[in-house]
């Protein structure tokens, strides 16, 4: 990830240097409190993510952000109707959204403009693995878009984790039963009594996480910039910019509090690779188990030949201890190896999963109506 590309202070010094909003530069905006300030009609000539269900406010404004981005599938589904109502209307120019909620749209999202996030995320991997919330995956797909300079926007990562009003349902499930003041958001009524949702944070800090880790990956692509615009943001981990500056002369970048864990880098890669077939992962798996298996089962064959062979009872005793020694040795082996069996399996369950929801995207565009017919 690259520092910025910036104007650089005298004969290339490297001081003063600053960075200004720009055609690759995409704006994503989280719902939290600080996003109150943000006159959201300046962002206009740029790209924004939206997220959620901010198009509430979005509609009293009489505005639309580029994108629309919602991961969270409890809440995709209890806002699906307003959500069709975005993709019919056309001006939002894409959508990303979970497997769950465009089954449940059904002929509504079957259209070009939406993206089905579990299908890419099977295929690319700056998305396989990630811990999956709207606003990291928003930045992700961000990038993969070609976006090369992001800037958070009302990410706060500061929740109340039950508000009043809501009750819990089934698990980390809550629904909004009244509507009450509510500290998560930017403006009133950005949740409404019958809204359901997940916990903020069904795991400590799974936020602020998702945000560091996103930043892990894309630290691995040497082309993308990401900035943070909320100084009070819980997220340390991206240089902090001032949004007025950024929009106008141009803003110099504070260092970010935190570093980004290093630790992981190498386990990202800058660029997506063909995942290995199931055949290759097998002969990987028994190429790696079969020289130890093998031998162990030979010292074991050895062993009860020496216990068949042996004249006195202290060989006997020596044998048969030789014998059940490498027998619980082969046996934990052979553990190990089921657990590598089933990692694979589960591999390609996930693969399969990801293939299914891939051939439903083909089917979902192969019905979806021209651009001349809609």
């Amino acid at each position: 990830m690259t520092t910025a590309a910036t104007d650089a202070g005298p004969a290339g010094d490297g001081t003063a240097r600053r960075v200004r909003a720009d055609a690759a530069t995409a704006f994503l905006l989280g719902n939290g409190p600080s996003l109150k300030s943000v006159d959201l009609r300046r962002l206009s000539p740029f790209a924004t993510v939206g997220m959620n269900a901010a198009y509430r406010y979005w509609r009293e404004i009489d505005w639309r952000p580029r994108y629309y981005a919602c991961l969270d599938t409890v809440v995709g589904l209890s806002h699906a109707d307003a959500i069709a109502e975005l993709i019919r209307e056309s001006r939002i120019q894409r959508f990303l959204l979970r497997s769950n909620l465009i089954e449940a749209l059904g002929h509504a999202a079957a259209t070009p403009t939406v993206v089905n996030y579990d299908a890419i995320a099977a295929r690319r991997d700056i998305y396989r693995g990630a811990t999956i919330t709207t606003g990291s995956g928003a930045a992700l797909w961000a990038a993969d878009m070609g976006y090369r300079r992001l800037v958070m926007l009302g990410v706060d990562a500061t929740y109340t984790e039950v508000v009043d009003g809501a009750r819990k349902r089934s698990g980390i499930e809550l629904e909004i039963m009244e509507r009450r003041e509510n500290p998560n958001y930017f403006f009133e009524g950005y949740q409404a009594p019958g809204d359901r949702y997940n916990l903020p944070n069904p795991r400590p800090d799974l936020h602020v996480g998702a945000w560091t880790e996103a930043g892990v990956r894309l630290a691995a692509r040497a082309d993308v910039e990401v900035y943070n615009a909320n100084a009070a943001s819980a997220v340390r981990v991206f240089p902090f910019v001032d949004l007025d500056a950024l929009l106008g002369a141009g803003a110099t970048p504070a260092p970010a509090p935190q570093s980004l864990p290093s630790p992981f880098t190498r386990d990202l890669p800058q660029r997506a690779a063909a995942p290995a077939s199931p055949q290759a992962k097998l002969a990987q798996l028994i190429r790696r188990s079969w020289p130890a298996l093998t031998f162990f089962a030979g010292l074991s064959a050895l062993a009860v030949v020496l216990v068949a062979s042996a004249a006195t009872p202290a060989a006997l005793t020596l044998g048969i201890a030789l014998a059940v020694a490498l027998l619980n040795a082969l046996a934990a082996l052979v553990l190990h190896t089921r657990g590598a069996v089933a990692a694979v399996v589960n591999d390609q369950s996930a693969e399969l999963a990801a293939l299914r929801a891939r051939i439903a995207d083909l089917e979902r565009m192969a019905g979806a109506p021209s651009d001349d017919g809609r």
